[in-house]
């Protein structure tokens, strides 16, 4: 996952579930996105908005294998009902904290909660220690510049669409 999406714990679980939610209508329809559908878009479809497209997203000879292994009790437990669907259950109850092994390219990168070529207190020392200085010219000006756009910004979009015209794609789904 290269980039935050909407929430910003790169938390790519929890926004495979949010997809799967926010697309859900009341009653018992069947046309929105399905949990295979929606790991489709995360692993084959995410795979083609990148250079590597033709190398990642899929479990095929040739291709770069990546892999998460999620503790099972974690999903399951306390009661799975035996006729839930496995993807369902992974994708609609797995947690970032199940993740117990990460595989990429063959090479495991994480296991039992250690990054294999990481010091994890000692990154995370240096960024505390980075962070702690005071800001570059640089970015006191890019910090002064956005301030002063945002109005602008802000004006140019106004009235991009009437409010009361607009219907959004999934009209069961949101609140007027």
């Amino acid at each position: 996952m290269d980039e935050a999406g909407i929430n910003d714990d790169r938390d790519m679980l929890q926004e495979i579930r949010m997809v799967l939610r926010t697309h859900r209508v009341p009653g018992m329809a069947d046309d929105v996105p399905t949990p295979a559908q929606v790991l489709r878009m995360a692993t084959a479809g995410g795979a083609k908005t990148t250079a590597f497209g033709d190398s990642i997203g899929a479990l095929e000879v040739g291709r770069g294998a990546d892999l998460v292994l999620i503790d099972w009790n974690q999903v399951s437990y306390p009661y799975l009902d035996a006729e839930t669907p496995l993807l369902d259950a992974v994708l609609q109850r797995a947690k970032t904290s199940g993740v117990r092994t990460v595989v990429c390219d063959s090479e495991v990168i994480y296991s039992d909660g250690k990054f294999a070529n990481v010091d994890r207190d000692a990154a995370l020392r240096a960024l505390y220690e980075d962070l702690q200085k005071a800001l570059s010219d640089d970015e006191v000006e890019r910090r002064r510049l956005s301030k002063a756009l945002l109005p602008h910004v802000k004006a140019f979009y106004a009235g991009y669409f009437d409010p009361e015209q607009h219907q959004p794609f999934y009209r069961p789904s949101s609140r007027r």
